[in-house]
């Protein structure tokens, strides 16, 4: 019977490995046949091929999912050494499968899903919809692909691919001056991230002479002593990585004196903006500090600063949203206040109540946005409240 399944171990694994392995086989060949066969396929033809795979993908990470949940196991699956340096260290292709990562992907995609269908719809007249459909699988699979590597090297090249497809995005309309304003100011903010990221990984190599994620946790708690010193000061290693972690994770998640790209990243059309810039993107800086939460067991400072940073975020998010005229940066600005209450919530180690609060955060908002869309192209592009009214007719 199918339930025997779940007491015959190796089987159990060699399922779990199908599935998955379908699942990313299914996220490569759809981005390669969109960019590839985009313009033979048009529009219609490119929207049923990613969907068709969409839900294929959806389909076998639930599985993989139901199978997580029901043995309460974390699988790591490793496809062996991609790159090495001498002694200094190597890195190894393995993947992570636990309730974090899958469940984290599966509401990235259902919620690429549903961007694609509205942004079918909604810009189907337009000369660029093509880009729009391939752009929207890149940074959706490139995600994915940050939730489940274990490798520190390889979240650093996933964490560039997501800014650059990012910064696509944003610039779509990339002959209006407003737009490359906003995509510059979008790349400058990614930066600062991209960097306190990097200084991460270099401590990581520097002190544990590896960037295998799963060696890392291990040692963690050996190095509670161990203090960096620059000049006569010093700090704990612990404290240090944990600083770094939430400002990087800042950084991408909006946070107060690093949100001012967010409301300009709306110059993004619409379905871009209801996926990446009100659900996934956010969702990057939380899943780096819940996926590193062994070492904010040990950072006081680094839980003291997502703490006192996230309740500044959601404060000013939420004043500042009720100054707003452009409907579409009121609900930027109501993400960031969202966003607050998330990294506060990692600030006092909630990470269930914080992930719980996510999902329904990211599928509210992306949603909303799509009725944000209806709203202004019922008013034919204007995106003013000053000049909206009459719903009740």
């Amino acid at each position: 019977m199918w339930y025997e399944l779940f007491y015959d171990t190796n089987l159990l694994l060699g399922v779990l490995v199908f599935f998955f392995t379908a699942a990313f086989f299914f996220l490569i060949f759809n981005c390669l046949g969109l960019f590839f066969y985009r313009q033979w396929w048009g529009p219609l033809g490119s929207f049923f091929f990613s969907t068709t795979a969409l839900i294929l993908i959806i389909i076998s990470l639930v599985f993989v999912f139901f199978t997580c949940l029901t043995n309460g196991t974390v699988w790591f699956i490793d496809f062996g050494r991609i790159f090495f340096l001498f002694d200094l260290f190597d890195v190894n292709l393995v993947f992570c499968v636990d309730n974090l990562s899958v469940m984290t992907s599966v509401l990235v995609l259902c919620l690429t899903l549903s961007a694609q269908f509205f942004g079918v719809e909604y810009m189907y007249r337009e000369a660029f919809i093509l880009r729009l459909i391939y752009l929207l699988n890149f940074f959706a699979t490139s995600v994915v692909f940050l939730f489940f590597v274990y490798d520190f090297f390889l979240i650093l090249i996933v964490w560039e691919l997501i800014g650059l497809f990012s910064l696509l995005l944003v610039n779509f309309y990339s002959l209006r001056l407003y737009t490359i304003k906003a995509a510059f100011k979008t790349f400058i903010f990614s930066r600062f991230s991209d960097f306190f990221i990097f200084i991460v990984f270099f401590f990581f190599i520097l002190v544990w002479q590896s960037s295998d994620l799963g060696l890392l946790f291990t040692q963690i708690p050996f190095f509670l002593f161990f203090n960096v010193y620059i000049g006569p000061c010093g700090i704990n290693i612990l404290n240090l990585l944990g600083l770094l972690l939430a400002l990087s994770g800042a950084v991408k998640a909006a946070q107060f004196l690093f949100h001012v790209w967010l409301p300009d990243a709306m110059e993004a059309p619409t379905p871009a903006s209801a996926l990446i810039h009100s659900s996934t993107l956010v969702i990057m800086g939380i899943y780096l500090i819940i996926r590193f939460n062994i070492v904010y067991e040990f950072s006081y400072l680094g839980n003291m600063l997502l703490a006192t940073l996230g309740s500044f975020t959601a404060a000013v998010g939420a004043i500042s949203a009720l100054f707003q005229n452009d409907i579409k940066k009121l609900v930027a600005y109501s993400t960031v206040s969202q966003m607050g209450y998330l990294f506060c919530g990692c600030g006092f180690l909630a990470y269930r109540e914080v992930l719980f609060y996510l999902t329904i955060h990211a599928i509210n908002k992306a949603f909303l946005l799509i009725l944000v869309g209806y709203i202004v192209h019922f008013f034919t592009g204007n995106t003013d409240l000053r000049f909206m009214g009459g719903f009740y007719k």
